[in-house]
């Protein structure tokens, strides 16, 4: 008897070894039927900026770059399953310009479990084609020709805010001020809603922050599944959620009036009163269109920042312009600066959003199963030898010197995929032009002022994961009169 319970044990236990080597395959390696003409970026890679910290320039620089300038496409582990990110602008065109094939498919089909899943749920910019044309349909407006009118009252007031926030040494963060103003601008001019307010108490920045600081965790991006463990902060976080985007909808109604019924928040009421979408749909596209809204132009407004601190040569030029004309849609340089902060650090580096829906051929050798997820990464594009030249040093100049030039370029990379970042063929981002537009205007207010400078004791570092912005970036503004005094 002993002995018959003896073997028993030992093929249970052999059993049990093979299934959790099975299990661990699944993980730390790729499937087999992934095209074997790439190469796979190690899966320990996922595990660098949660031990060492490691920001996303430093894991490009080390573990992608080299691959993806000669292959084009990688294998790698995220959102816990193996994808494939695409870097080579012919492989990128294909994927973005068939969308029946390369669907689009987000956190609410891929990892419905995932508190990120929650945040922004099934939106205009990750829903698959069916839902996607239903909410452009309630949305498309609202986005693309917003009311510019109230951007000159958020500038003054952004402008007053650096004023009253500077201390003594004029040096200071500045992630959260820009915030503030890319979060008023989107309220004022798209959503209709202030969103200065609080909600329940708590402002809506706030509430935004606590939420971002849980969701975008390299460990919790990486390993999605951990959010169906009964971890407390992944509970509170969940439940943050829940109550900031009934607070949210409970406030987009409350604000919808007759003057206002053009913008997007009464537009996404009138679709759920209407029965086109449901609850759930209108506070997901709604939390969307605040959140890319705001977080997009905030990121970039910060690196143009971190760019022209960096480049006193530039910004100098910049200023002289200014002074011989402040209208930002007439300053050729201004788009220039701008596109190349876009290039050389674009604000949403990776996207991995979209699911083969059949076996297809990527290129004449790659062939991709269908179900794998697939996306690219604007950074590793925009920063590739082989499409820009000097690709890792900011050179507005690039882009020419006449107004017609720079944006004929801009427009060609776009189109050749060389510049990824706000493209998506018909899924791009439609409000593009209005992020460019407050970025520009608010560059122009603040270097009209303010001679910057990085802050000495800043340590340059980039986030980990999510969207690629310099972290805490801490500048010196010094008055322009009071320069030019001193000199």
């Amino acid at each position: 008897m002993l002995f018959v319970v003896d073997h028993c044990n030992y093929f249970l236990g052999i059993l049990l070894s093979a299934l959790i080597a099975i299990w661990l395959r699944q993980i730390i390696l790729p499937p087999s039927d992934f095209p074997k003409s790439i190469p796979t970026i190690p899966f320990y890679v996922c595990f660098l900026p949660i031990i060492f910290n490691w920001d996303q320039k430093s894991i490009y620089e080390k573990h992608f770059r080299e691959k993806v300038e000669k292959y084009g496409a990688v294998k790698v582990y995220f959102a816990s399953r193996w994808n494939i990110l695409v870097t080579k602008p012919e492989y990128v065109k294909t994927v973005i310009s068939h969308n029946d094939i390369f669907e689009k498919s987000g956190n609410q089909e891929k990892i419905p479990h995932a508190v990120i899943a929650e945040y922004l749920g099934d939106n205009l910019i990750s829903a698959g084609n069916e839902n996607w044309a239903k909410y452009r349909s309630l949305t498309e407006d609202s986005i693309r020709f917003p009311d510019m009118s109230p951007l000159e009252k958020n500038v003054e007031l952004l402008l007053q805010e650096i004023s009253n926030s500077l201390p003594a040494n004029k040096t200071m963060r500045v992630n959260e001020i820009f915030q503030k103003y890319t979060l008023s601008c989107v309220g004022d001019c798209i959503i209709g809603s202030d969103l200065r307010t609080p909600l329940n108490g708590v402002s809506i920045q706030e509430r935004i922050n606590y939420l971002k600081n849980q969701i975008f965790k390299p460990l919790f991006m990486n390993f999605t599944f951990l959010d169906k463990l009964p971890i407390p902060s992944r509970i509170r976080a969940r439940n943050a959620v829940r109550e900031f985007k009934k607070l949210f909808f409970d406030k987009i109604l409350a604000d919808k009036t007759v003057e206002n019924s053009n913008k997007l928040g009464p537009s996404l009421a009138d679709g759920f009163e209407k029965k086109i979408i449901t609850k759930q749909q209108f506070q997901d596209n709604a939390m969307i269109a605040m959140v890319a809204g705001h977080e997009n132009p905030q990121i970039l407004l910060t690196t143009v920042i971190y760019l022209l601190s960096k480049h006193p040569s530039i910004q100098d030029k910049l200023r002289c312009l200014l002074n011989q004309n402040t209208n930002y849609s007439e300053n050729p340089f201004l788009d220039a600066i701008v596109y190349e902060a876009l290039r050389l650090l674009p604000p949403i580096a990776q996207l991995i959003n979209r699911v083969t829906r059949q076996r297809v051929f990527l290129g004449k050798d790659l062939v991709i199963p269908k179900g794998v997820y697939i996306g690219n990464n604007s950074l590793f594009t925009q920063r590739d030898e082989k499409y820009w030249k000097d690709a890792d040093e900011f050179r507005p100049q690039r882009w020419g010197t006449t107004k017609e030039e720079i944006n004929k370029r801009f427009r060609l990379a776009q189109s050749n995929c060389t510049l990824t970042a706000f493209h998506g063929r018909k899924r791009s981002c439609l409000g593009q032009l209005f992020a460019l537009a407050e970025v520009k205007i608010a560059v122009v207010a603040i270097v009209k002022v303010y001679k910057l400078s990085l802050d000495p004791t800043w340590i340059e570092r980039f986030t980990p994961s999510g969207p690629l912005v310099p972290v805490n970036l801490s500048v010196h503004f010094e008055e322009v009169q009071t320069h030019a005094e001193l000199d």
